[in-house]
């Protein structure tokens, strides 16, 4: 935690300016607005289950930018009020909690019943400041996968060093009960020697980190993020969770027209 904001103080503090081609939208960071976008890249995390068999994985991606209107193989959102450039934007949004786990995740896991990926349906508002972003949303499970919500606020700040963008942001987000128990839960069925019977409650989870963008070309750019997570309490201390302090680490190359 300590080396990563050593990181991000020195970088921000090396020949800074506002970015120009990043900017924030749906509590997202975006380049080449009005444009196809496609992405390939790859991507290394810590386990956040017990004895997690897989925390390396490939990236793909696809989509479209747009001025009001974003949409990805991950999410789907509109800008319904405001304009680039107003201090207040509000978006709807079409995603998903990213959780999911099946009897092939862990060995530790064995035994307990698989945890679906979600299907959510948010809403965001976009506060942009003289210096930076306040990115704040809600979300619900419309499709009774956790029946529970997600939301949080996140400040980013799009700066330039050289040719790069680079966007430091920070967060705060907080897990409902039914998410926090469908995800890390253990059902008494599910309880073995070694993994006790487990219900979690409401939990504040903490981020932060950076995304470097940089342009190889008009059409072709690099992009490097690094995010650190703290876990709350009351999903670090279930009996499947393998820590608290959870890193991700990733890399892309992607190509706009």
């Amino acid at each position: 935690m300590k080396k990563l904001t050593l990181i991000i103080t020195a970088l921000t503090a090396a020949n800074a300016a506002y970015a120009g081609d990043s900017y924030i939208r749906n509590g997202n960071i975006y380049t080449k607005e009005n444009s196809w976008v496609a992405e390939l890249g790859a991507v290394g995390m810590t386990d956040l289950y017990k004895d997690q068999k897989h925390n390396f994985a490939p990236l793909a991606n696809f989509g479209y930018q747009g001025e009001d209107f974003n949409a990805t193989l991950q999410s789907i959102n509109y800008r319904f009020l405001g304009k680039t450039g107003d201090l207040f934007n509000m978006s709807g949004y079409l995603g998903t909690s990213g959780l999911m786990y099946d009897k092939d995740t862990s060995d530790f896991l064995k035994g307990m019943d698989k945890r679906r990926l979600s299907l959510d349906l948010g809403i965001n508002a976009d506060f942009h400041l003289s210096q930076g972003t306040i990115s704040t949303y809600y979300q619900h499970d419309v499709l009774d996968t956790y029946d529970g919500y997600l939301t949080g606020v996140k400040y980013f700040l799009p700066l330039t060093i050289g040719k790069a963008d680079f966007v430091p942001f920070a967060g705060i987000s907080y897990q409902s009960k039914d998410y926090v128990d469908y995800y890390f839960g253990v059902k008494d069925k599910e309880a073995t020697q070694t993994r006790k019977a487990y219900q979690g409650s409401g939990d504040v989870s903490y981020n932060v980190g950076y995304k470097v963008i940089l342009p190889l070309s008009e059409n072709w750019q690099l992009t490097q993020t690094t995010t650190y997570t703290r876990l709350g309490d009351e999903i670090a201390d279930s009996p499947i969770v393998d820590s608290a302090n959870q890193w991700l680490v990733g890399a892309t190359v992607s190509y706009s027209f």
